[in-house]
């Protein structure tokens, strides 16, 4: 999802997770909400080089909630 659809869901509270995953191959961050990674309008992966850059994304939308995954393997 690009970061306009992501907005829209965040207004109509229709996200129940949000998650920052670490992007082992980037070596770097990326979002997922309700299991959808968050896109550039090029629809490639949005990528953040910093825990703290994808958190203050996520802040300026307003959401204050999300989970941080540092390993996606189980």
């Amino acid at each position: 999802m690009i970061e306009r659809e992501f907005k829209l869901l965040l207004d109509a509270n229709a996200l129940k997770k949000i998650q920052i995953h670490y992007a082992f191959m980037a070596q770097g961050f990326m979002i997922v909400a309700d299991g959808n990674p968050l896109e550039t309008s090029k629809r490639d992966t949005r990528e953040f080089k910093t825990l703290d850059g994808a958190a203050k994304f996520l802040f300026k939308y307003g959401v204050a909630d999300f989970e941080v995954k540092l390993k996606t393997t189980h």
